[in-house]
């Protein structure tokens, strides 16, 4: 009996040392099943998720994290194995991806068949130094590793080149004559050539003192490759600006390794779309460029309806097939500089820029109209689905991209509350007309 009363004691002294060391413990700890049902989490878990569930219980932890992380769920049901690390320091989003974002990094690890464990930890001060220097890095790398694919030149005050070497001829084939009192635009390629893109390059270097850009370029002969572009203020000794030195460089080969990489950091695992955290950098960047410009700027929140009845009835793999289902839609609809994202679970989003509210409108019933029409091949059959879309647009009453979104909610929630698989918005109606960029079958906006 004093054997059993010791064995009982010493179970009880480690269960309190358990306990002790996740109170005290300097990150986050949360222990689940495999679900995701919480049956332990100490207080510093509870406090980095708290922007998540404001205040109330944390029943399931892969619920609370759904709507910025909701490929751990995803992550957790592919590990096969009976134990090990799911993942590690996998970078969650609690908040907009900015300076002062909060963001975490997540590690799993599958302690035994049932059993998970969590660990949090706080990354959002790491994090902004990283995007704050992302910038020079990368351009100071470049400098370093061969000169062969460089042009210099200048620009006068008014951003037309005023000067030429035979640098400028070995990178991109064109002769003085061919590139002196022209734009930057003289090298983009074809498809780049915005009437916004080089002013807008040297204001930004007018504010910052200079300025890195990447866009496709074109030589003489027609070849494409990635150009990278560093524009930087000349003064003179009064401190006026009297023109601007750039670097040109071919980066193709770089922008190729990186284009795969991005693609893993910036894309939703299961639909292909851009992912929640990249959405919210892209995002505010393009409210800040259509504030600069005075240009029009909208979003389409869209929503699968009935999703839950589509998980019960028909399973988890038949509403992933609806969701990749819905992106496909989205994206044959959209322009390439539109961009469409999943914000977590069935909730999706369409960045529009240079749109307006009536034409948002148009996009959204069209995307609605695609996705009712679509039978979405699963292995349990064909099924059938809608969405519901909410449409807002940048203006007075929506100045700042959280003013849009939560615009873009509302009339999502109208669009819901008026039965589902419609569109409300801005406008009360807006007439369709027809948009063409000469492709059979592929609708676009001009």
């Amino acid at each position: 009996m004093s054997a059993l009363n010791a064995d009982k004691n010493d179970l009880e002294s480690e269960y309190e040392a358990l306990l002790s060391f996740m109170y005290l413990s300097p990150v986050g700890i949360v222990r689940s099943d495999k679900s995701g049902r919480v049956d332990m989490m100490n207080p510093l878990a509870a406090q980095l998720l708290m922007p998540l569930v404001k205040g109330g219980d944390i029943e399931n932890i892969f619920d609370s994290l759904a709507s910025v992380a909701p490929e751990l769920r995803n992550l957790v049901a592919s590990f096969e194995a009976e134990r090990g690390p799911v993942c590690e320091n996998h970078r969650v989003f609690v908040t907009p991806a900015r300076d002062d974002a909060v963001v975490l990094a997540c590690s799993i690890i599958k302690v035994s068949v049932d059993v998970l464990m969590m660990v949090l930890t706080d990354i959002s001060r790491q994090v902004a130094a990283e995007r704050r220097a992302r910038q020079t890095e990368s351009w100071l790398a470049g400098i370093y590793t061969s000169v062969n694919d460089f042009a210099f030149f200048t620009l006068d005050a008014e951003g037309c080149i005023d000067s030429w070497n035979p640098s400028v001829e070995r990178l991109t084939g064109f002769g003085e004559m061919e590139v002196v009192g022209h734009m930057l635009s003289r090298f983009y390629a074809r498809d780049e050539i915005v009437l916004h893109r080089s002013p807008e390059h040297i204001a930004l270097t007018r504010d910052e003192g200079w300025h890195v850009e990447e866009f496709w370029c074109e030589t003489k002969t027609g070849r494409r490759y990635w150009g990278q572009v560093l524009v930087a203020v000349l003064r003179e000794d009064d401190g006026d600006i009297s023109g601007y030195s750039v670097v040109l460089r071919d980066v193709t080969e770089r922008k190729m390794h990186s284009d795969n990489l991005a693609r893993l950091l910036t894309t939703d695992h299961l639909t292909g779309v851009t992912n929640r955290a990249h959405f919210f950098e892209i995002a505010e960047s393009e409210v800040a460029r259509a504030q600069r410009h005075d240009r029009a700027l909208s979003l389409v929140m869209v929503d699968a309806d009935h999703f839950k009845r589509i998980n019960d009835t028909a399973g988890h793999q038949a509403g992933d097939d609806v969701l990749k289902r819905i992106a496909d839609e989205a994206k044959a609809l959209l322009r390439s500089s539109d961009t469409v994202a999943r914000l977590g679970g069935e909730e999706f989003v369409l960045m529009l820029p240079s749109t307006t509210t009536a034409e948002a409108m148009v996009v959204a019933e069209r995307l609605r109209v695609a996705v009712e029409r679509a039978r979405i091949d699963t292995a349990v059959g064909q099924w059938k689905a809608t969405i519901s879309l909410g449409v807002a647009s940048l203006g007075d009453a929506n100045p700042t991209l959280q003013d849009l979104l939560a615009a873009a909610d509302r009339a999502l929630y109208d669009a819901k509350r008026a039965g589902r698989n419609c569109v409300r918005g801005g406008v009360a109606e807006a007439k369709d007309v027809a948009f063409s960029d000469g492709e059979e079958g592929k609708a676009v906006r001009i």
